[in-house]
């Protein structure tokens, strides 16, 4: 259930909400929606991801692969996460958005696309290759009003730009904070320009990889039931939902990242000496 909208501009790390007034009503439904949508397991999943060093770090740089391993189950808890996310819901959403989230995560296809996102994301599914299968769904799939009814979906999760805004923002603070602890004097700016290289293929890759992904994990839902999915993210409401998990979780993300990148490089630091 997650999608991306940081611009590019995002860079600067600085997140700023408007502000709004909350009460204990709004906390306790923007928690209710949040249990009831999943985003407790999406953010087990993700942090269960980052405490491994990504494929291809051992072969590449074995010395940060071992200490990544070793540090990363201390840092990347899931969560503070999902607190920061459910405190900015709270303050974004009204007592009637929040109630007409809770509304359509608590029943009929509200609950099913929470248990086709949970099951998705447990770790049994660590190895399956989602994108692979969802490939394998869309070359047989002749329907047009299937494949709209995905296509719309997965732009309701985010367009390609904004996902690929949102993963170079993240890979930015990350690569950032671990330069400034490995002792690296690499300008922010210099930095950036690496970062951005990526940015045209990233955002083609994902113009097809986010729909063939949809085309697995919903393939048990309905064309009217992906459109009806799809509406509810794109009312005011589903809107206000997603910026505030992204808000949260950049925010919150972000700051395990700095705080693990400190502590990893001290420890590269240390073996290299």
């Amino acid at each position: 259930m997650f999608r991306y909208a940081l611009s590019a501009m995002a860079i600067a790390l600085t997140l700023s909400a408007p502000v709004y007034a909350q009460d204990e009503r709004q906390v306790a439904l923007a928690n209710e929606v949040l249990l009831l949508n999943g985003f407790d397991t999406l953010t087990e999943d993700q942090a269960r991801s980052l405490t491994s060093a990504p494929d291809g770090t051992d072969e590449g740089n074995p010395e940060l692969a071992s200490a990544w391993n070793r540090l990363g189950p201390r840092f990347f808890k899931a969560e503070p996460v999902f607190d920061a996310a459910a405190a900015q819901l709270a303050e974004m959403a009204s007592v009637e958005e929040l109630e007409t989230l809770r509304d359509f995560f608590a029943r009929g296809l509200g609950q099913r696309v929470t248990a086709l996102e949970e099951a998705s994301q447990t770790p049994e599914m660590d190895d399956v290759n989602q994108l692979q299968l969802g490939r394998d769904v869309l070359e047989t799939e002749t329907d047009a009003d299937r494949l709209a009814a995905l296509q719309r979906l997965a732009l309701a999760f985010g367009t390609p730009e904004e996902t690929a805004a949102m993963s170079l923002n993240t890979q930015f603070v990350f690569q950032q904070a671990l330069n400034e602890n490995l002792g690296r004097a690499i300008p922010d700016s210099d930095l950036l320009a690496m970062i951005i290289t990526q940015q045209d293929d990233m955002i083609d890759r994902l113009r097809v990889e986010s729909v063939a992904v949809k085309a697995f994990v919903y393939q048990s839902l309905s064309d009217d039931e992906l459109n009806n999915y799809a509406a509810l993210i794109e009312s005011e409401a589903g809107q206000k939902m997603y910026d505030a998990v992204e808000g949260g979780m950049a925010l919150e993300l972000h700051k395990q990242m700095r705080n693990f990148a400190a502590a990893l490089g001290a420890a590269v630091g240390a073996e290299n000496i």
